[in-house]
């Protein structure tokens, strides 16, 4: 379930066919927030990017459309215990791990490339983006978490039932701090990136330096983070199950309907590289 919640923010409301045939234009459009770059290199983005996208579509987006039809034929049961989820969520966390080691090469040329005033540029963003997320993310207090994780729910669910919202309670007091500890580990990697920036005229070296930081980060997360964030996934999997179990019959109708609309949006793209797609679409 932790796999559909984070397609649906991807998508953002939007159609899935809509949003993946345009993920040419979205991906350089977020990372215009980070840095400018010039006409060349905006041409060899997108050449890269196509060429990405064409082997995500390939190999990940059939595996999506599998999960969802599991996860589907899983909860159409009467209840569903946490550990049933856990796969879900331990194949997300897997693709995420295949799409950054499929990026390391485009992502090691195109940072290559970028220009002193660019590295500055990023170096700024990357402060910039630390105050926003720092503001946002810091109000630890139980009504905020609740809100947020009510918010996340109710686009599966509807509206939360009473019950639903005293387990949400319950999961909010129990989870272990850690946003200090992930807003230090994500500066940590930013400033790793711009030392790695530092050598990128010498191949090896940038290789050497880059290839680590577009890896999952889990190996060089301090010990009691590490802790904390084990037992806040194990908390968030058991509420998932429970709000589940909590659902009346009108909740998990809906849920079945969300989770048929979208595996059956990852069918239709499954056979579909995004530029013959594009092309469907009249682009």
């Amino acid at each position: 379930m932790l796999v559909l919640l984070v397609a649906a923010i991807a998508v953002g409301g939007c159609t899935l066919q809509f949003a993946y045939s345009r993920l040419d234009w979205i991906v350089p459009w977020y990372l215009r927030d980070y840095v400018t770059l010039d006409a060349g290199q905006r041409v060899a983005l997108d050449a890269r990017l196509t060429a990405r996208l064409d082997w995500h579509c390939r190999t990940h987006v059939p595996e999506y459309a599998v999960t969802l039809r599991e996860a589907q034929a899983l909860l159409a049961g009467d209840t569903v215990e946490a550990a049933a989820l856990e796969p879900f969520l331990s194949r997300g966390e897997a693709w995420w791990g295949e799409v950054l080691a499929a990026l390391e090469p485009d992502a090691r040329v195109l940072l290559a490339g970028l220009a002193n005033e660019q590295v500055d540029e990023l170096r700024q963003a990357f402060a910039r983006k630390q105050r926003e997320v720092r503001e946002e993310f810091l109000d630890g207090s139980d009504a905020a978490r609740i809100a947020r994780m009510e918010k996340r729910l109710q686009r599966w669910f509807g509206r939360m039932t009473p019950a639903q919202r005293e387990r949400i309670a319950a999961w909010s007091a129990g989870l272990s701090p850690t946003t200090e500890a992930w807003l230090e580990q994500r500066a940590r990697w930013q400033g790793a990136l711009l030392d790695a920036l530092q050598v990128r005229r010498d191949q090896a070296a940038f290789a050497a330096r880059l290839a680590p930081l577009l890896t999952p980060q889990q190996a060089y997360w301090p010990e009691a983070y590490r802790e904390g964030v084990a037992r806040n996934r194990a908390l968030t999997l058991a509420l998932l199950a429970d709000v589940f179990n909590l659902a009346p019959e009108a909740q998990r109708a809906r849920l079945n309907r969300e989770l048929d609309a979208l595996a059956g949006q990852f069918e239709s793209l499954a056979c579909a590289a995004p530029a013959r797609l594009s092309a469907a679409l009249g682009r």
